[in-house]
């Protein structure tokens, strides 16, 4: 069975783990594991490091800039580079300690040979400091772990990240086979913040500036990528369904028709897809005709928009119809709560 582990900033969730450890975490990090399936493991900014067991580990991001809030998505990736079978004896000879580990989580699971650390600034080799790390889950979380067998070696396919994790032989058979055989040693870890060390654990979002993702393994590598999280959540464009927008369209639709004229009430959603609290709110259907409707929302400085709240309003169109086949847009502005602006159009046939 290949198995990934993807981990999300999400909400709690009570997992089953494909090793056998049942755990529940109470935090904003969450674990998934995906359907099995071959995956790609570079990302767009990617660094790796070849080491003399002739395996290849690599760190990537999918992009290298982001906007406060945005899902920050890292690979790790232990690829073999021979093209025969390799034997790989573990080592348990990190260069670093605190990485976080596959699964997520303060437990340690043994068949897991790598880990990251988010560090806020730019960093190398050269100039890396002994600082603390970000934390990337709750450390007021409750972690369960069943004891899990520690491997022995990774057997690799060629040229590949799939290998069998071959197990101690003093253990009983039943658990010895259990999930050791074909296996993508690579994780996808998705974040977009750290929680606070004060005596009140909080979540926060990645603040604006330069940040360094070191990954390492067992075997003493370690790789350095960096990305950026951008100084300005502001959004004025002209561009239609820009994919940076703060606010998106959850449905847009005719909910009845009003007599005598028939004309429609259309219900408009939107959601609140940004770091940012939102206290003025427009949309404006434009290009209809016979004229252009405004929404009117219930958004304010005393009563915000929160980030990943929706809401929604009607408003009767008293000429026209509204329905497929129907052209229009929407212009949708607004205010954040630190008095930057955005202002964008939104189009269903771009959706």
């Amino acid at each position: 069975m290949k198995h990934w582990a993807k981990i999300i900033i999400g909400v709690a969730f009570i997992s089953l783990l494909a090793t056998g450890c049942s755990k529940i975490i109470v935090t904003q990090n969450t674990t998934q594991i995906e359907p099995p399936t071959i995956y790609n493991t570079i990302g767009i900014n990617s660094a790796a490091v070849k080491s003399a067991n002739s395996l290849s580990f690599s760190v990537s991001t999918d992009q290298t800039t982001y906007q406060p809030g945005q899902e920050v998505e890292v690979v790790v990736d232990e690829k073999n580079l021979l093209s025969k079978t390799n034997d790989v004896p573990v080592a348990d000879n990190w260069s670093l300690d605190g990485l976080i580990r596959m699964y997520f989580g303060p437990a340690a699971y043994p068949d897991v040979p790598y880990g990251i650390a988010v560090y806020r600034g730019d960093y190398t080799t050269a100039n890396f400091p002994a600082l603390t790390s970000l934390n990337l889950y709750d450390p007021s979380g409750l972690y369960l772990a069943t004891p899990v067998f520690a491997p022995t070696s990774y057997l690799f396919e060629p040229l590949s990240d799939i290998a069998d994790v071959i197990p101690s032989k003093n253990i009983p058979t039943a658990d010895a086979g259990s999930n050791a055989t074909n296996q993508q040693i690579s994780a996808k870890i998705t974040l977009k913040g750290y929680w606070t060390s004060s005596s009140v654990p909080s979540f926060t979002y990645f603040d604006p500036g330069v940040y360094t993702v070191v990954g390492g393994d067992e075997w003493g590598n370690l790789v350095f990528v960096h990305f950026t999280v951008s100084d300005s959540v502001t959004t004025n464009t002209t561009n239609v369904n820009p994919e940076n927008a703060p606010v998106k369209v959850i449905s847009i639709s005719n909910t009845h028709l009003n007599p005598p004229t028939d004309s429609p009430t259309v219900e408009l959603n939107l959601e609140n897809v940004s770091a940012q609290p939102i206290v003025s709110l427009d949309a404006v259907l434009i290009e209809f005709a016979p004229q252009d409707y405004n929404f009117g929302f219930d958004v304010s400085p005393e009563n915000p928009l929160l980030p990943g709240a929706n809401v929604i309003v009607f408003s009767d169109l008293f000429q026209g119809e509204f329905g497929e086949g129907i052209a229009y847009s929407l212009k949708i502005s607004g205010t954040y709560k630190n008095g930057d602006t955005f202002n964008f159009t939104w189009e269903p046939s771009s959706n």
